[in-house]
Formats: C-alpha cells, sequence, structure tokens
C-alpha cells in the first residue's frame, strides 16, 4: 500500500468561508469566449451550454475555473466542459461541513485502486469511495492508455477517485460540477492546442497552416534548453519519494489546467516527460521553474 496522503481542515479557530451566492455575470462569460474565440468557433447552442454550466455553478473561466475544449470536425466533432479537482476541494471546504480528508493507494498494476476517505461534521460515520484502474483508465482507439495515464496512472487514477467521493459525498454542492480532466473518455484528444481547434470555420487549408505554425512554435520552445530557472541547491539533490514526486507533477499539471492556452499537446508531454526522468527534487523543480517561464513569457 502506498503512503496515505492527509489533507485535514483548517485550524481551530479558523472561521470556513461559507458558499456565497452566485458572484459570476453572464457578462464575464460572454466576454471570455469572445477574448479567445470560442465565440466564433463554438455553435450558439454550446457557446449557451457552457455559458449557463458556468453561471449555474458560479465558475469563473477567467480564474481557470471552468474551461472549454473544442476537437474534431464534422461528425467527430465534440465539446467538452472541464473543471479541475482543486474546485471540488474548495468548494467542500466552503460549506464548512468539510473535515477532513486522505487519500491513498493499493495494489499495482492493472489491480491497482485509489481510495479516498471523507469526514463530514455533521456525519457519524466517514464517508470511503473505492475507484479500479482497469474501470478509471481512459485508452485510445489501439487499446492502450492515453498518454497522461501511460505516464502518470497513480496520479490520474487519485484523481477520479478524488472527484467522484467529493461529488458523492457533497451532491447538493457538488453534484452539478462539471467532470475533471482524468475523468473524460477522449481526454487525449480534448487537450490538443485551442489555436488548431479553433480554426474549425476556417478553409482545410488555413487550418493545415495554422497547424503547422502551432507544432514549428512548439519545436522551437521544446529545444530551448530552460534557461534563468530557479535550482535548489546542492544538499537538496536527495532522491524523491512517489508522494513527493506526485506532489511536485500535481503542481507542474495545475498549472497546465490554469493556463490550457500556453502550451501544446507536445510540449506538455514533452515537460512532463523531463519531470517524471528527473531523479531529485531540483531536477523537477526546474521543469516548475521552466513550466512558469513559458507562462510568463505568453502573458508578456
Amino acid at each position: 500500500m502506498s503512503k496515505t496522503i492527509q489533507f485535514p481542515v483548517a485550524e481551530a479557530g479558523t472561521q470556513n468561508v461559507p458558499v456565497s451566492e452566485q458572484k459570476v455575470q453572464k457578462e464575464t462569460v460572454i466576454e471570455y469566449l469572445k477574448a479567445y474565440g470560442y465565440d466564433k468557433s463554438l455553435s450558439v447552442s454550446e457557446q449557451n451550454q457552457f455559458i449557463q454550466t458556468a453561471l449555474a455553478n458560479d465558475l469563473n473561466p477567467f480564474k481557470r475555473e471552468i474551461h472549454i475544449a473544442v476537437y474534431g470536425e464534422g461528425a467527430n466533432r465534440k465539446v467538452s466542459i472541464i473543471t479541475g479537482y482543486q474546485n471540488y476541494l474548495k468548494r467542500a471546504d466552503r460549506t464548512g461541513n468539510l473535515d477532513g480528508w486522505r487519500a491513498w493507494l493499493e495494489g499495482d498494476g492493472s489491480c491497482m485502486k485509489a481510495v479516498v476517505e471523507i469526514f463530514r461534521k455533521d456525519w457519524t460515520h466517514s464517508f470511503t469511495h473505492e475507484v479500479y484502474w482497469e474501470e478509471a483508465v481512459q485508452k485510445k482507439k489501439d487499446g492502450s492508455p492515453t498518454q497522461f495515464w501511460a505516464k502518470q496512472p497513480r496520479f490520474q487514477l487519485r484523481k477520479v477517485a478524488m472527484a467522484q467521493a467529493f461529488r458523492l459525498a457533497f451532491p447538493d454542492e457538488l453534484g452539478s460540477l462539471p467532470y475533471e480532466t482524468a475523468e473524460l473518455p477522449d481526454n487525449e484528444a480534448a487537450l490538443e492546442t485551442p489555436a488548431v481547434t479553433r480554426s474549425v470555420k476556417t478553409s482545410n487549408a488555413k487550418v493545415a497552416e495554422q497547424a503547422t505554425e502551432t507544432v514549428q512554435q512548439a519545436e522551437t520552445v521544446m529545444n530551448e534548453p530552460p534557461t534563468n530557472t530557479t535550482v535548489e541547491p546542492a544538499d537538496h539533490k536527495t532522491e524523491l519519494s512517489e508522494d513527493e514526486r506526485i506532489r511536485l507533477v500535481n503542481r507542474i499539471e495545475s498549472l497546465f489546467e490554469d493556463h490550457p492556452e500556453d502550451f501544446t499537446r507536445k510540449h506538455r508531454e514533452w515537460i512532463l516527460n523531463n519531470a517524471q526522468k528527473a531523479v531529485d527534487r531540483a531536477g523537477i523543480n526546474k521543469m516548475i521553474a521552466y513550466t512558469e517561464k513559458v507562462i510568463r513569457k505568453a502573458s508578456a
């Protein structure tokens, strides 16, 4: 069994912030769709679906609490509305009833399962939820796991278990939230770069041109060595424990989720691959610093 990851609630005396009334305005969501070009690439019904989902759950797209992925064309075109598992944790804590929770893994390979235990102040017993890898893993057409499930099976399985468990433990507050990315059956396709997917209404030649340009830009950035990054001193170059590696990779994943338009799929894969190969804390922190550098460049 892996080590249990426990997350206590705030210290005694700290007042929980109650769930507020809806604050996100329709105009804000519409402005987001315009700012990122979705008002042109999405149909009216798709835009309305995103708007109503954001308003119903008080999710601000400019804060990356909710985003949309468009991929495929014609009969294969699909739209996914996505949120991050962090929103489940924040919303549960804001109810004032969360009394701590923990998550751990049992077994290996196809027999692996993730277990989440949640404690509520208004319940006499804790709630436990299990998710099995063989039932949750997302696969490509050839039957192999999608890229993130292949590279981070434990992390992905934990995210699915956490999202499902918190929806079940807090159905009124979290039941209508969009799914977490790891839960989507077409997760890998949903992570295609927006620069290409937003071109669905242009000519095929234009789409090909933009796709080629995007790949070239990604390869240029990928070939650029991470410079001016912060590396921890040599005495911190110790081997990573599994829990610490997951925590640090989780940070990179969070940056991807918060800035989906700043990274192509190939670029994300390159960063995660280097992070997974890191043998010490300094190595993986270097990739975190590099990811933050890319975001700063994109925002400049």
